[in-house]
């Protein structure tokens, strides 16, 4: 066996800063409007679970790309939306699932005030006929009528109108909201700020892994992570770099020990540290 680098020990990862005031968060238009008009904000807040009042998330995240992150809202299960520091919208609920919704927050609130059951529309297949996601669709309505009431329409369409957003058909919302999520790797993988472990995804698909190219044999996540890190992509290459780690189990100390040397030559050593001391452990008796 090939001897692990030593890697250097890594500082403390730095506390979360503090949230800063909303006009410094990009794309903040709808915000204002929203703090400025507390009925909208009411109506944001139910039925369409974007409450202002809730920005704040139950534990330090932060993003491995290193983007900023700022908490806007949040929903009555705890989850919370995040404006990222290129004006995409993330979400991250309270069991540990994170995922991109939007590139934009004017984008996001028309995915969540025309689909507020959208939890419930992630097992879809987008590639699925409009029919069929009308139909996912009605039933998640349906469900909504019967807690707020029939004015459900209205509502959306005021609440639509005064931020000056699109009423857009959901078929096609669906398919924009799979499609953020689905491109969430990686830039947007969200990680325990503690833990330094990825946030579950949100959608049903293939691993971000499998869409890297590849040139060995045989072909493994590893090896198309190597490759990725070789041609500069130095995100995608951590993001399936974090995902194996996250994965790794008592049986894996040769992948620990490639994990430890992968992260380092990509100059990450909180993940490299965490690698090497994860196989450590693996080597303790009892």
């Amino acid at each position: 066996m090939s001897a692990v680098p030593a890697v250097p020990a890594v500082p403390a990862v730095p506390a979360v800063p503090a949230v800063p005031a909303v006009p410094a968060v990009p794309g903040h238009r709808a915000v204002q409007l929203l703090r400025s008009a507390p009925e909208l904000a009411e109506l944001a807040a139910y039925p369409f679970d974007f409450d202002l009042d809730r920005a704040e998330h139950l534990e330090a995240v932060h993003l491995s790309s290193g983007l900023a992150l700022t908490p806007v809202a949040g929903d009555d299960t705890g989850g919370t939306y995040f404006v990222c520091a290129d004006g995409a919208l993330l979400y991250a609920d309270s069991e540990g699932g994170a995922g991109l919704l939007a590139d934009s927050l004017d984008e996001a609130l028309e995915i969540l005030i025309g689909l507020p059951g959208w939890h419930d529309l992630l097992g879809l297949d987008p590639a699925a006929d409009d029919a069929t996601l009308r139909a996912a669709f009605a039933e998640t309505e349906e469900d909504q009528r019967e807690y707020y009431g029939p004015e459900l329409d209205a509502d959306r369409a005021r609440l639509l109108t005064a931020l000056g957003l699109r009423a857009t058909p959901a078929p096609e919302l669906i398919r924009r909201l799979h499609h953020a999520l689905r491109r969430t790797e990686p830039d947007h993988l969200l990680l325990n700020s503690e833990e330094l472990c990825a946030h579950a995804p949100l959608h049903r698909g293939p691993d971000f892994w499998q869409t890297l190219p590849t040139t060995a044999e045989p072909d493994s996540p590893l090896t198309r992570a190597a490759l990725a890190r070789r041609q500069g992509r130095t995100e995608a290459a951590r993001c399936v770099l974090i995902r194996l780690l996250d994965g790794a189990g008592p049986r894996d100390a040769l992948l620990l020990a490639d994990l430890a040397k992968e992260f380092t030559l990509l100059g990450d050593t909180a993940q490299a540290t965490r690698a090497h001391h994860l196989r450590l452990g693996l080597r303790q008796p009892g």
